[in-house]
């Protein structure tokens, strides 16, 4: 039960992480349509319940409910390993950044 948890888990947290412009972009190339970017989001909550739920069944609602969050973030993990490495050669600085300003001769 606590495989079947923890696959629930990743692919609730990767469907969710699909779901942001950014990393639908980065992994396909192009936006999300607005009804992808919902049903991968759905998607996404609905398996993280499922995973939850599926801890719960396996454990008991007491031992369950901490067995869960630890295969919640046993399964936030790969894809966060994923999707950081995956980008990171062709990192973007955000959009609101401030370019560096080089020191004046004047400021010294």
């Amino acid at each position: 039960m606590t495989g079947l948890a923890w696959l629930l888990a990743l692919a609730g947290f990767l469907g969710l992480a699909l779901s942001m412009e950014r990393h639908h972009r980065d992994v396909f190339g192009v936006l999300p349509t607005s009804s992808r970017r919902r049903g991968l989001r759905a998607a996404g909550w609905a398996a993280v319940l499922a995973s939850v739920i599926c801890s719960i069944v396996g454990w008991g609602l007491v031992y369950g409910v901490i067995a869960g969050l630890g295969v919640l973030a046993a399964g936030a993990a790969p894809p966060l390993l994923w999707l950081s490495y995956r980008t990171a050669p062709r990192a973007r600085p955000s959009p609101g950044a401030l370019p560096a300003r080089a020191p004046r001769d004047s400021d010294s």
